[in-house]
């Protein structure tokens, strides 16, 4: 089954100000394909979330703009399941829409963390943010890193997926978070 997964960064607490976008694609259990680009969120940096993901203003200068990203985004993901894990990256791309006065994208969106919280009991009630879970799964990667953080939300989706026996549209259905 394909699905993809995807995170973003951004430049400060307005979730609008994605400055870096990482996509992972995944087909039959396994990460076939890789896009990421860094965008200028038109926005000053705050220096709580340089520190967090170390992409600062000069890194995005001469980067795309959200708006001029959108095409490319709108063909890979668009009719199609995409895993993000907690809600911050599904809201971050509502807000672009909302300030490039773009239409959201045709996309499938599942949470990555409800999956989490489905299929092992130790993160039921909490505990299940992306660091900890890659670390239970053993799953290697550079936290916020828009595309490394997006890959290892796929890689833990596909874990759940061979452990609970189910596919990703399964979960999908399970959770209806289509918008």
């Amino acid at each position: 089954m394909l699905f993809y997964s995807l995170d973003v960064e951004t430049a400060n607490w307005d979730s609008s100000t994605i400055c870096q976008i990482g996509i992972g694609k995944f087909a039959d259990g396994e990460l076939i394909d890789t896009w990421e680009t860094l965008v200028d969120p038109m926005s000053d940096f705050h220096w709580g979330n340089i520190r967090v993901h170390g992409i600062t203003e000069e890194m995005v200068r001469g980067a795309p703009l959200f708006h001029e990203v959108y095409p490319i985004l709108r063909k890979l993901l668009s009719e199609n399941i995409v895993v993000h894990h907690s809600p911050f990256d599904k809201q971050a791309f509502q807000k672009a829409y909302n300030r490039f006065n773009l239409r959201p994208l045709d996309i499938y969106w599942l949470d990555s963390a409800r999956i989490v919280r489905h299929t092992w009991s130790q993160f039921s009630k909490g505990g299940y943010n992306l660091a900890n879970v890659a670390r239970h799964l053993d799953i290697d990667f550079r936290h916020h890193d828009a595309l490394q953080d997006s890959v290892a939300a796929g890689k833990i989706v596909v874990e759940a997926c061979r452990l609970t026996d189910r596919v990703v549209q399964d979960w999908y259905e399970l959770f209806k978070t289509n918008t």
